[in-house]
């Protein structure tokens, strides 16, 4: 958030996080374009590097504004997200007015190699079972092949643009089956048991900002 440095290693599970809970509610829908063959000229034009750079951007009812649809807070509530856990079947856990938005701005993916020396941190007892078998071969790290993950490294001053996020969720209240209507379609329960908003106070439904500085590596794969 703005004012605020963190390292990435820190905050990729907090990304995760975010991920799966707008792929919850997020509607797949889109148009893809017809692949069109590419003559020598273009071919030849092409350059690579050897890194994956990456950008994703996932809005869940609300515009590039992240104005939220007219017809959310309605009766019943449209923008929602329900939640059923095992061994309470018909009971829901319905977020209401769950609208938002999540942007990674160049996220930078590439091979890599452990290093070789550990630091003060290391622990190796965390890659043993806990029967104390181990579950990497060998129980040790140490130069394994990995998928490091880092942002541009060239920002200015106050630039906080790797990350942003908006997320609402206006009522949170249980639900349950009325016959054939299952309750993640109904607003029998007025009431809210929590509300939370993730936003930046500048505007709004303005985006939090975060920066990330630092690596974070993938291995054991």
């Amino acid at each position: 958030m703005s004012g605020y440095e963190t390292s990435s290693k820190n905050i990729t599970p907090f990304i995760l996080v975010l991920l799966v809970l707008f792929a919850w509610g997020y509607p797949i829908k889109g148009k893809a374009d017809a692949m069109t063959p590419m003559d020598d000229n273009e071919l030849q034009s092409i350059s690579g590097g050897d890194a994956i750079q990456l950008t994703l951007r996932l809005r869940n009812n609300v515009g590039k504004d992240n104005t939220p649809d007219m017809a959310c807070g309605g009766t019943p509530d449209p923008c929602r997200l329900g939640l059923e856990f095992v061994a309470r079947e018909g009971n829901w856990l319905v977020l209401k007015d769950f609208y938002g938005s999540l942007a990674i701005e160049d996220a930078r993916l590439e091979g890599a190699f452990l290093s070789n020396t550990g630091s003060s941190y290391r622990d190796l007892s965390r890659f043993e079972d806990a029967d104390g078998n181990c579950l990497l071969s060998p129980c040790n790290p140490d130069g394994l092949p990995a998928i490091q993950l880092d942002y541009p490294f060239a920002k200015g001053p106050g630039e906080y643009q790797d990350m942003r996020t908006f997320l609402n969720i206006g009522r949170l209240a249980i639900e349950v089956d009325d016959g054939s209507t299952p309750g993640f379609m109904l607003d029998n329960n007025p009431g809210s048991a929590l509300a939370f908003r993730m936003s930046d106070s500048a505007s709004t439904n303005g985006d939090m900002q975060m920066r990330f500085d630092g690596r974070a590596f993938l291995y054991g794969f």
